[in-house]
């Protein structure tokens, strides 16, 4: 929530501009025509917040996922720097332990329905799968409920679009009909009074017929023209009410297709399906062997002694190491790890710039939204501290 402070400590009370109505797409960062009124005020202000809150929780969830990357990238600088001796008895260590997987490694590959390299993937991320398939799922479910409201909305959008056209061209077709109705009373007058000075004649019923039937005529025109523009205002204030829907379900669907490409690219499967499909081949292949237990009583005590000497040494995560015991004994596996975790971290770090960029904006738009109608913005800063409330 630190993007809500000093949100108005800039705003200008001399500072007015007006608010320009665009179409669907550009309506992100500008401000509603109609903030006079109370209640789209409110409704706009507290939207803006809610999109910058979810952002801002964003950026938090984020963070703790970048930092770990980085501590990661930190302590791959420190075992590089390792004494000599001691690189060495961690190397011993490390070839111990990569000795006592491809055993277990073997054991799996008897049944044909893992490759090697796919059996080392999800051996450095055995204890997050399960969790990580839920994830995966639940972003899965998540996205087609989100496709779903888009198209729902956007279905929606034309509807209404059709609906302001139609409002728009009977307002238009009223008004010409009422000019051209009140032209041809003024004729037909005109006529009637050649008739009764030129010809003097009793034109007197012709002025009641003209001007009942123009009276009635007028008033029908009047009360259609009003209804369509009574209906074209409802329809511009639900039109505006959709527009910033959109845009919250759209941040949400992009914030989504992020985490999934990131969780994608984390764990090597393209669904959550084929990632519990791999998990339970693994977890199954790994069942089925008796000797694994005894394997991997052996590993624990090559996991436990690696892990106290780079604890010994500064590394500030020893128990990852234990699964990239490769990356430890082939400098070339070490650079292709660096390299995996920095384009993770990239991945990390574009997210956490396009939330803050979302909050940003949102908090930009509440302040051009105090600038552009100065009269309301001690209202509008009492919205804000409400919510932070």
């Amino acid at each position: 929530m630190g993007f809500f402070k000093n949100l108005f400590k800039k705003i200008g009370k001399k500072d007015k501009e007006e608010a320009l109505s665009g179409e669907w797409e550009e309506q992100d960062s500008s401000v509603p025509a109609n903030l006079d009124d109370a209640d789209v005020r409110t409704v706009c202000v507290l939207e803006a917040l809610g999109r910058m809150a979810e952002a801002s929780d964003r950026v938090e969830e984020g963070k703790d996922e970048y930092d770990a990357v980085t501590s990661l990238l930190v302590d791959m600088e420190k075992i590089d720097d390792l004494p000599k001796q001691l690189r060495l008895e961690i190397t011993d260590l490390a070839d111990n332990i990569e000795k006592l997987e491809r055993k277990r490694r073997e054991l799996l590959l008897d049944s044909g329905k893992m490759s090697e390299k796919r059996i080392q993937e999800i051996e450095r991320l055995e204890d997050s799968m399960p969790e990580g398939i839920k994830k995966i799922r639940e972003a899965e479910h998540y996205r087609k409920l989100v496709i779903r409201d888009l198209k729902r909305l956007d279905a929606e959008r034309d509807s209404y679009r059709y609906r302001i056209k139609e409002a728009r061209i009977t307002i238009e077709n009223a008004r010409g009909v009422a000019v051209i109705c009140a032209g041809a009373m003024i004729a037909c007058i005109l006529l009637l009074m050649v008739l009764k000075f030129a010809y003097e004649m009793d034109v007197t019923w012709g002025y009641l017929i003209i001007c009942g039937v123009g009276a009635v005529t007028l008033t029908g025109l009047f009360v259609k023209y009003s209804d369509a523009n009574r209906s074209l205002s409802q329809l511009e204030k639900i039109k505006h009410k959709m527009i910033t829907v959109h845009n919250t379900v759209r941040i949400r669907y992009v914030n989504n297709t992020k985490l999934l490409s990131y969780m994608y690219m984390k764990y090597g499967a393209e669904s959550a399906d084929e990632l519990e499909e791999d998990w339970n081949t693994y977890t199954s292949e790994m069942g089925a062997r008796i000797k694994d237990r005894e394997l991997k009583a052996e590993l624990e005590y090559n996991y436990d002694s690696l892990t106290q000497k780079l604890e010994e040494s500064g590394v500030k995560d020893p128990q990852i190491w234990t699964r990239q015991t490769e990356a430890l004994l082939d400098p070339r596996e070490m650079v292709e790890v660096r390299h995996a975790l920095i384009a993770r971290r990239q991945k990390l770090r574009e997210q956490l710039e396009y939330n803050k960029g979302i909050a940003e904006e949102e908090g930009k738009r509440i302040k051009d939204m105090a600038r552009a109608y100065p009269q309301y913005s001690d209202e509008i800063a009492n919205i804000v501290k409400r919510y932070e409330h």
